[in-house]
This record gives C-alpha cells, structure tokens and sequence, in this order.
C-alpha cells in the first residue's frame, strides 16, 4: 500500500488501542495521519474494513513468527527448551516494540470480538495450533512426560506472555523491574518455559 496508507493504518492503531472501536471516529483517524477524510474510504473501504485490517496484520505477524520458530519439530529436550525460549523472547519484544496491538487484541477478546469478523479468530487460533503442533511432535518424539495435556501449556504460556506485557508498567511499579529490563526478560522467558516443562519439584533422580 501507499505510504498514506500506511499513516492511516499507524494512527488507527494507536488510537483504537487508545479510545477503542466506538470512541475513534474517521475524522481523529484521517487528523493524526494528515489526510483528507477520505482517505479511509478509498485505501480501505471505511472504518470497519481499517479496522478489521488492524486486526488481520496483528494476527499475520504472530503467525509468522510462529510458524518460523516452532515450524519444525525439536530433535531433542534441549533444542525443545531452546526453541519455546526464542518463541517467548520474540513475542515479548515485539509485543514491548509496539503495545498497541496487544491492548486492541484484550479489548477485542473481552467483547467477544464484536468489532471484526471471524477471521481474526480463525488467524488467532493458526498461532494456538502452530505452538500445539510443535509441542505435539515434541510429545510423539517422547521428550514430553507422559499424561502432559499440551493443551493446557500452550494456553498457560500464551496467557502468561500476554500478561506480563499487557500488565508491565504495574508489575514494574509494584515490584521494581518487568520484562521490559532485558536482563530480566531473559531471566524470566527462561523460568516460565524451564516450569512450564519440567515443573518446580525436583525429579527423584535429582542430587540434592
């Protein structure tokens, strides 16, 4: 698209996740991004259309992301470790680069999606399976436990991921650091994944 399109789309972006669906109006969108009012019809078909655009590309991108980390299935424990690692580094920088997208996906979730149609959920849900399958394949390698419901990881670590983003600017005000302190990002992505593989308790075969 034209780089006028891309102004409308930026300005959409930071003022639904500001204002939401309801509260942004295409005159606010058309002011921000210095363009005649419409501009929104005609690169995009009206507000609607901006927004469901909005929401594709959010999808688009975390599905691409996905799909290149966890595409393949792990050849060990370690490179299973390693892996999910990467995938929750790169999901928290990119959400950290650019929030909004993630305040437009929680508000979008809450109303049950109101304001777009169901491809946002049908792209959201490519992301849940690209990470189920990986953990899939690790599972029929055997390098899970047997019993472990993948289910239940793959929607623990996403849930996790999204509220220590969703939830940063609190989290540092009430205990000093977040992840958005790099050191502390790598420190808390390599926990979260090390206990959503392997637990807390010590295995019995464990040194004390």
């Amino acid at each position: 698209m034209s780089g006028t399109a891309d102004r409308i789309r930026a300005a959409a972006t930071q003022l639904f996740a500001e204002l939401g669906f309801a509260g942004t109006s295409v005159r606010a969108i058309c002011k921000a991004a210095d363009t005649n009012v419409n501009a929104v019809s005609y690169h995009f078909g009206g507000k609607q259309a901006l927004y469901q655009d909005v929401i594709d590309r959010i999808s688009d991108d975390r599905l691409a992301s996905a799909q290149r980390i966890l595409g393949q299935p792990p050849s060990d424990v370690a490179d299973l470790e390693r892996r999910l690692v990467l995938f929750a580094e790169e999901t928290l920088v990119t959400y950290l680069r650019d929030p909004e997208p993630l305040v437009i996906l929680y508000a979008e979730t809450q109303q049950r999606f109101r304001n777009c149609d169901a491809s946002a959920l049908k792209n959201l849900a490519k992301h849940h399976e690209v990470l189920l399958g990986f953990l899939a394949s690790a599972r029929r390698r055997r390098l899970l436990r047997k019993g472990v419901d993948i289910d239940i990881v793959a929607g623990a670590l996403l849930e996790r991921l999204n509220n220590q983003v969703h939830h940063a600017e609190f989290i540092e005000a009430t205990y000093g650091t977040s992840i958005k302190d790099p050191k502390y990002r790598q420190h808390w992505t390599q926990q979260t994944i090390q206990l959503s593989l392997f637990g807390a308790a010590r295995a019995p075969h464990e040194d004390s």
